[in-house]
Order: C-alpha cells, then sequence, then structure tokens
C-alpha cells in the first residue's frame, strides 16, 4: 500500500511539473506569438505607409481637387494694354489603346480607345474645328493668331508608343495638329517612342514635342535644384537631338510650385500646361494652362467642348 501511495505522489509530482512545464511553454508561445503579431503588424504599418506616400506621387494626377486652380497664384505681369482671357480647350490625352491587363485601373481611367478617339478626331473635323499646337496659345492670347471658337489643341503626356502606332496615322488621316510631351529618359524604353519615332513626328509638321522632364519627378516634392534640372536638361536634350525648338512644358502628375513655374519661365519656355480643368486661358495662367480631360465628354466631344466653353 505505501509503494502505491508513493508511486501516486510521484504521478501527482510528474502531473504537477509537466503541467507547470506545459503552462511555461504555453507562456512563451504567447510570447513569441505576441512578438511576431507585433513584427507583423509593424511591417504592415510601414507597408502601408510606403503604399501612402507612394500614393501621394500617383494619386494626385487622377484626384478632382489637383484639377482645381492652386491656391497660389503668380502675381499678374502689367500691361500697357490688358489682354482678354481667350476660351481655348486644351485635350489631355494619355493612352490611346486596348488596355490588355483588366486590373490595370490606372491605365484603364487614363485611357481612350483608338476607335473612341477617331470618332473624336471625325466630330471635330465635322464641325469644322481647327487644332492647334501650345506652343501657338501665347500668339492666339496676344491676337497675333487669329483663333476662331471652333478650335481646339490635342495634347498627349508621357510619350507612350501609341502615340506612334494608333494617334499619327490618324492624325495624318484627318489633317489634326497635336501637342506631344515625351518624358525625355523614358525614350527607347518597352511602351515608349523611339528616336526615330519622334524624329518621324517632327518631319510631319503635324505634332509639336514639348518636354515633360526627364524623369517624371514630383517636382511640388524634389528639392529645388533637381526640380531645375528636370526642367532645363529635358528642353536641352530634346532640342539638341531633334534640332527643334522646344516651347512648352509640361508639369507630371499636374504638380508644380512656385519655384517650378519660375524654373519653366527661366528656362525659355513660352507656355506651359497644368492638369487644371477649365477652358479658359489668359495671359496670367499662360505657364499653367487649363486643360480638359476625355474622360469627361460624352458621346459627342464638340457638343462637350461648347458646353465647358460657356
Amino acid at each position: 500500500m505505501k509503494v502505491k501511495k508513493k508511486e501516486s505522489i510521484k504521478v501527482k509530482l510528474v502531473h504537477k511539473e509537466i503541467t507547470r512545464y506545459g503552462y511555461l511553454m504555453g507562456g512563451i508561445i504567447v510570447i513569441f506569438a505576441c512578438f511576431f503579431l507585433f513584427v507583423f503588424i509593424r511591417d504592415l504599418q510601414v507597408r502601408v505607409k510606403k503604399a501612402n506616400e507612394a500614393k501621394k506621387i500617383v494619386a494626385p494626377y487622377y484626384e478632382e481637387k489637383e484639377f482645381k486652380r492652386p491656391v497660389f497664384l503668380p502675381t499678374p505681369a502689367s500691361h500697357e494694354a490688358v489682354l482678354e482671357p481667350v476660351k481655348i480647350p486644351i485635350v489631355m490625352y494619355h493612352y490611346v489603346e486596348y488596355v490588355q491587363d483588366p486590373g490595370d485601373f490606372i491605365r484603364k481611367r487614363l485611357d481612350i480607345v483608338p476607335g473612341l478617339f477617331e470618332k473624336h478626331l471625325k466630330d471635330l473635323k465635322k464641325a469644322g474645328y481647327e487644332t492647334y499646337y501650345v506652343r501657338d496659345v501665347p500668339d492666339i492670347i496676344s491676337g497675333k493668331i487669329h483663333y476662331s471658337t471652333q478650335s481646339a489643341i490635342l495634347s498627349f503626356d508621357d510619350g507612350y508608343e501609341d502615340f506612334y502606332t494608333d494617334v499619327f496615322p490618324l492624325l495624318k488621316k484627318y489633317h489634326m495638329r497635336a501637342t506631344f510631351y515625351p518624358i525625355y529618359d523614358f525614350i527607347g524604353r518597352k511602351g515608349f517612342v523611339t528616336k526615330a519615332q519622334i524624329q518621324e513626328l517632327v518631319d510631319s509638321d503635324l505634332v509639336e514635342i514639348g518636354s515633360h522632364t526627364l524623369d517624371h519627378l514630383y517636382l511640388k516634392l524634389v528639392p529645388d535644384e533637381v526640380a531645375k534640372k528636370q526642367i532645363f536638361e529635358s528642353k536641352k536634350k530634346l532640342e539638341e537631338d531633334f534640332h527643334i525648338k522646344v516651347s512648352t512644358f509640361a508639369y507630371p502628375y499636374g504638380a508644380m510650385s512656385p519655384h517650378a513655374i519660375q524654373y519653366v519661365k527661366d528656362a525659355g519656355y513660352t507656355a506651359a500646361v497644368s492638369v487644371i480643368s477649365g477652358t479658359l486661358q489668359s495671359d496670367d495662367n499662360l505657364f499653367f494652362l487649363s486643360r480638359i480631360r476625355p474622360g469627361l465628354f460624352g458621346e459627342n466631344i464638340v457638343r462637350s467642348i461648347e458646353a465647358m466653353k460657356k
């Protein structure tokens, strides 16, 4: 009996030790689980923060608030004769293609399929619209170039290859002009135009080549010296490569600051386009001209433009 009692006590002690060991291991596991959960959450927070920071670079291109006039306005220059504002619709295109990736929502939001773009040109032609270059705007405002109410400017940002493969043939077909803003350091990359293609555009006399910086940087966030380099050197390199005069500039993401605007002026550009929505252009917004997005159009581009000009 005593032997059984001792064995029973030993069993209880062993069970107690196992239980204590189990609690200890369980506690350790909980601690490790909490630690890894903390690390995971912290890593997730970092990823979310980085994603949000990236959105600050990309999102303003698509957010409606970025299409409104900025809170800062350069002091209007004094003129002997006040130049009246002119309603000049500048249409802002990006992709003209059939988007292959259904999950590429940014590309889809910036895209106009070739068939719809051709309808835009047909409608403009049928309504007797004349197309101009962005570089013509200063002379239109000053009265040096006659400009009727049945006129528009077609602009294309970034330098995608579909401008050459899809847009350019249609411009030739309908005898329309356009302003093209390639990102200089993207020239020759996959999906972007080559130098040979740009030269063909230049030789056609249907396309104005403007600057869109070297690397498509968000000019409001980069240091001033970087913004200055992007604005000055992109112009210089385009002029040297294609033996042309680059007169106009497009702000990447529509991002601009008083310093960036001043650099554009200092570099020798005569005008610059923004993503501020509207058709009213004047001497006072010559370096952040308003544009309209084709996504705002209904079935008929002419009807939409006429409605916006009222």
